[in-house]
């Protein structure tokens, strides 16, 4: 779901571009779901992902396509129950303190993304997630951008926003072309070997307070930006 809080006729200072699956969770949800749900398929798509035999956009699609939809249900109350990453909610209110707007990005499923930070809602500006269709036996990703290999455009998303200072924050192959554009990047896990690879500035983490305490020894909130209305509709 694209959920923007519309258009901003003034830059913001910093912001911050935050990816959901393995970054403000522990692991990553979607994997754990199909491996949970369609182990088989799993086994043989996210392998392929892994080692680029195929898109992101297509094994996302193709692992998506074959959950049940009928298993709507418990899919959500099975990602309510996973962990999420030391300081998150620190992290997010401290940012809003500091009037620093924080964006959720994520190519998994976008109905277990807002139920799950649904309590944390307040303190995000914006959430871009995947629509899924439950009209038929089997899930459907509503893929609204043929043209990128990503199940959401992270990047050209992030661009959307008017801001001086972008900070991402991502683990994963899906974070990639987002952090390549940012100012500045933290990472752990594929994210941050991919960046060191290119010999890219990039800040490790290993949790939020990690990430908190980077940007206050670095005065982060001296950039923060001018304050906006937000749609109450989100």
């Amino acid at each position: 779901m694209i959920n923007h809080p519309g258009h901003e006729t003034r830059p913001h200072g910093s912001m911050v571009f935050c990816d959901f699956d393995g970054t403000i969770t522990e692991r990553d949800t979607l994997q754990a779901v199909c491996r949970l749900f369609i182990p088989d398929i799993a086994a043989q798509v996210l392998p392929a992902i892994g080692r680029r035999e195929i898109s992101l956009q297509s094994g996302v699609s193709t692992l998506i396509n074959n959950l049940p939809a009928a298993a709507a249900a418990d899919i959500s109350d099975f990602v309510s129950r996973e962990p999420l990453r030391r300081g998150f909610e620190q992290f997010a209110q401290q940012l809003k303190d500091w009037n620093i707007p924080l964006v959720v990005l994520s190519g998994g499923l976008g109905f277990c993304v807002e139920a799950r930070l649904q309590p944390w809602r307040h303190l995000i500006h914006g959430m871009h997630t995947l629509d899924i269709n439950f009209d038929q036996t089997f899930m459907r990703a509503m893929i609204r951008d043929n043209r990128s290999q990503e199940a959401v455009p992270k990047a050209a998303i992030m661009l959307s926003y008017a801001a001086e200072n972008r900070i991402v924050i991502g683990d994963s192959l899906s974070d990639q072309s987002m952090a390549l554009q940012a100012d500045r990047v933290f990472a752990r896990d594929r994210l941050l070997a991919f960046m060191r690879r290119k010999k890219r500035a990039v800040e490790e983490f290993a949790d939020f307070e990690d990430i908190l305490a980077a940007l206050q020894a670095h005065g982060t909130a001296s950039h923060c930006s001018t304050p906006a209305a937000v749609d109450s509709t989100q």
